[in-house]
């Protein structure tokens, strides 16, 4: 599995078309996310989706939760079928652009990193917005009971997925300028 996952990254990052094709699927599904996000608040007592409440604390979840309504539920529960997908595009977005940055930046470093099959790791926020979405559907289904583990699981899990995410952008942000850099300097020292 790590393989395959390594290989689709650098595929992806090497390919415009599969990278397109990857960046559609990341801008379709949080399309469709920001569109129920847009009209949930009319339906759960003035609440966004719990995904996109970054400052969520596992006892609001309850307190929210006894403000859904029917439909609250409805598409509460089709917005999580499209987290799941959403969260492997954008993972893989983020790592292509680590990976088309890194070679350019440092063909070295890349090849070290594709020796030792780093490049997974590149998708952690993927896996805790998945470990988010397992929990916050364990807290709704014991509604109305109060599941506490699984709200403070889930909030856990959304810190590891911010943070993660963040430094993951940070590194694609500095290898895309190192990268850019070193284009430049390639440019004007073979003049």
């Amino acid at each position: 599995m790590v393989k395959f996952v390594n290989n689709l990254i650098v595929s992806c990052s090497k390919s415009w078309w599969k990278f397109l094709l990857v960046l559609g699927g990341q801008i379709g599904t949080i399309s469709v996310l920001n569109n129920i996000t847009e009209g949930f608040p009319a339906i759960s007592g003035g609440h966004k989706p719990f995904d996109m409440q970054n400052s969520l604390q596992a006892h609001e979840i309850f307190l929210q939760l006894a403000t859904y309504t029917p439909e609250a539920f409805s598409q509460y529960s089709l917005f999580q079928m499209v987290d799941y997908v959403f969260p492997v595009f954008g993972g893989l977005v983020l790592a292509c652009a680590v990976a088309f940055a890194l070679r350019h930046a440092s063909p070295i470093l890349y090849q070290r990193a594709l020796d030792t099959r780093v490049l997974f790791l590149l998708l952690i926020p993927t896996i805790f917005d998945w470990l988010e979405n397992i929990n916050l559907l364990w807290a709704i289904k014991a509604w109305p009971e109060q599941a506490e583990l699984a709200a403070q699981l889930a909030v856990a899990s959304k810190l590891g997925k911010l943070s993660s995410m963040y430094c993951i952008g940070a590194l694609a942000m500095g290898l895309l300028c190192w990268a850019l850099v070193r284009w430049i300097s390639q440019r004007f020292t073979s003049d």
